[in-house]
């Protein structure tokens, strides 16, 4: 019978473990070679690890320039080793675990650190342990396993699983279905990249539903000063005379005034762990994309001497671009290992290629080979650098002619990473470029934690409205068939949508007006609710179009009304919920008539008339009012079965056929607010309900 006094993990075995790996040489070398091959060298890792910390909220969530955020903390050994050693009644998602953090937190790390403590006989007898990186034959290696009941199974990066990308939700009810019979299940993943779940039902905040399961999920949290410490003293120890003269390990020193310039990006063990090349790099300035800049210079000028020796002459720039060719066509392929025969067909149209055989592929090496001899780069966050630099440094199409033909059409897959990287490069008019170059198609919406970031100064300094980048996706137009007050002109279907602006707000009366003036036109009434920041009301569907082509024409840019597929797209903002705000809505979220419910929503209270922009929270895009308010004018022709919805052309400008409104108003319940809800409005009409807001095509 298990008791609570089984123990998997302890801090207390980190330095016995780090000796006894130092001098293995039994049989289970090879499987230390296998972890090698994976998930890089053990042995540096043993030696210098220090346990982080967990909790039950997103460290991201929290600004935290300065200092790791305030929360309840605790030491993850022991939330794991309760997790292993407890016994569990019912396997209902119970068993198995998420744990989640950002790039360069140390996820794999602790698996690796989990799987160690095991094979080199730490754990209780009779358990076992299988460490999977997470791939296309995850699910048979996890099938032929026996002794199940008996066995910990940790699986690395969710967010790096090829059946994962564009199928999160599925792939992971999958995961759990399979995964059931295991004595436990970890599994790590990208924060960003984990999809939105529903809450456990009995409100415990350290678990999520998927699927049906109740599963724990903790989040790794951003080491503090003491780790860091802690850290620095192993990776640079005094020796023992210089506790006779209180003297310091100088490149301690050194590196502890080095990682307190840093801010907030000292606290990640990815920096800790190239400490050693940062010192070496003389730099003053320090963001995310300047420390990778930094890490990779250091590297390549360290592979070229090392292939100097061997009587190659190469120079830091021909590996660099060696190395970026390699990074964009893995990219744009959505891959991470690159075949030996991959290799011979980028040496076609790049020869210097064939020296990255000769690489060193050591335990700091930014690149490594699996035990197949195929490539991949040591952390994926290198190889999306490596493609942000190219794009940085205007190389992207010079590097995609290297690639085969098949790849040059392709557009390189985003991540959430590749924003953070380009945030640190990129402002106004270059972020525009940037997101044209990319494809966001595989990456929910709702993943994009720095996307409101990324919008910071994206102003283009014309004179149209403040405007907010949408990247382009797939998603699912219209309503299920179980939500609450769908009607038939809803159906439910798949559809892509291309990259492009929309209107951070509906136009208001003090945009709209200067057009009325410049053009002697009447200025619409406002009902006696105030102008300026007030939804601009009481115009038709062809007083709109005036505008966008005016606007256009002022500022240079391509304004219009956007399609239906496109508002609906923006404003689910990657969720699949009736609002965007969830399952119900309330007049704290919107402006609308309150004295209706929705789907057991409270009843709130009615404002009776329009109010200023911008007063109600905004998407996760950044988008407000796209509830309520104000109806909005679509450039689409209104068809009860979508005709047209997905194109931006707007038909016959001359038709009097009935134009799509979107959105819902402050007169209408909240049935009326959904995001699939449509209706038809004549537009010649004038209403004190109706109102636009502007999208703009990007154009490459």
């Amino acid at each position: 019978m298990l008791t609570e006094a089984l123990t998997f993990i302890s801090m207390d075995w980190i330095k016995p473990l780090a000796k006894k790996l130092k001098g293995i040489r039994d049989e289970r070398i090879n499987e230390i070679n296998r972890i090698a091959d994976t998930f890089g060298d053990p042995r540096p890792l043993a030696r210098y690890y220090v346990e982080p910390k967990c909790q039950h909220y997103n460290p991201a969530d929290h600004h935290e320039d300065e200092e790791p955020i305030t929360s309840v903390k605790m030491p993850i050994f022991m939330y794991i080793n309760g997790f292993l050693s407890k016994e569990v009644a019912t396997r209902d998602g119970r068993t198995q675990m998420f744990i989640l953090a950002d790039a360069g937190m140390g996820k794999t790390s602790l698996l690796v650190m989990l799987k160690l403590t095991h094979l080199l006989a730490f754990w209780p007898q009779g358990y076992d342990c299988l460490l999977l990186k997470l791939g296309t034959d995850t699910l048979e290696m996890v099938r032929k396993h026996t002794n199940k009941a008996n066995t910990v199974l940790l699986l690395d990066a969710l967010d790096e699983d090829p059946n994962a990308w564009g199928n999160i939700e599925q792939r992971l009810i999958e995961l759990l279905h399979e995964t059931g019979n295991f004595r436990r299940v970890l599994i790590s993943c990208r924060t960003q990249f984990f999809p939105e779940t529903g809450a456990d039902p009995f409100g415990n905040s350290g678990r999520v539903t998927v699927g049906g399961f109740i599963c724990p999920v903790i989040f790794l949290s951003l080491f503090d000063d003491l780790q860091v410490h802690d850290y620095l003293c192993k990776r640079f120890p005094d020796p023992w005379h210089y506790e006779l003269t209180g003297r310091k390990n100088k490149q301690r020193l050194r590196a502890e005034k080095l990682l307190k310039s840093m801010r907030s990006l000292r606290f990640r063990p990815l920096l800790l762990a190239y400490i050693k090349d940062l010192l070496d790099a003389d730099r003053s300035q320090w963001d995310e994309y300047a420390i990778y800049d930094a890490l990779t210079e250091t590297w390549l000028l360290r592979e070229v001497g090392k292939l100097a020796k061997q009587g190659i002459r190469l120079t830091k720039e021909d590996l660099w671009i060696s190395c970026t060719a390699v990074a964009v066509y893995l990219q744009s392929l959505g891959k991470r290992v690159l075949s030996q025969a991959e290799l011979r067909s980028l040496v076609v149209g790049l020869p210097v290629i064939a020296h990255i055989e000769k690489l060193d592929f050591g335990g700091r090496s930014l690149m490594n080979r699996t035990s197949n001899r195929e490539y991949r780069f040591s952390h994926y966050s290198t190889q999306e650098f490596l493609v942000v630099h190219a794009i940085v440094e205007r190389q992207l199409e010079a590097v995609k002619r290297i690639c085969p033909a098949a790849t040059r059409e392709v557009k390189l897959r985003a991540t959430v990473q590749m924003l953070d990287f380009a945030r640190c490069r990129f402002a106004g008019t270059d972020r525009l470029e940037f997101l044209k170059l990319l494809d966001w198609s595989d990456i929910n919406p709702s993943q994009f934690a720095g996307w409101l970031r990324f919008q910071e100064h994206l102003r283009d300094g014309s004179e149209g409205p403040e405007m907010v980048m949408i990247p382009g996706g797939r998603f699912l137009m219209g309503s299920p068939p179980d939500e609450p007050e769908r009607r038939d002109n809803e159906r439910q279907h798949e559809v892509k949508v291309a990259s492009f602006t929309l209107g951070k707000y509906a136009v208001t009366f003090g945009e709209y007006d200067r057009f009325a003036s410049a053009n002697r036109r009447e200025k619409p009434k406002d009902e006696g609710w105030g102008r300026e920041r007030c939804p601009v009301i009481n115009i038709t569907w062809f007083d709109a179009m005036a505008y966008a082509e005016w606007l256009s024409q002022q500022t240079g840019q391509q304004y219009r009304l956007p399609t239906e597929a496109e508002w609906e797209y923006a404003c689910r903002a990657g969720t699949a919920t009736p609002f965007y705000f969830g399952e119900t809505i309330s007049t704290d979220q919107a402006n609308y008539d309150g004295n209706y419910t929705y789907g057991g929503g409270q009843k709130g209270g009615y404002q009776g008339k329009t109010v200023e922009v911008g007063q109600f929270p905004a998407n996760a895009w950044g988008l407000h009012e796209m509830h309520g308010n104000v109806w909005e004018w679509i450039g689409s022709e209104y068809n009860g079965d979508y005709g047209g919805a997905e194109l931006c052309t707007v038909g016959d400008s001359n038709s009097g056929g009935p134009r799509v409104l979107r959105g819902g108003s402050w007169l209408y319940g909240p049935k009326w607010l959904r995001s699939a809800a449509r209706i038809g409005f004549d537009p010649r009409i004038r209403d004190y309900n109706v109102g636009f807001r502007l999208a703009r095509t990007l154009t490459l």
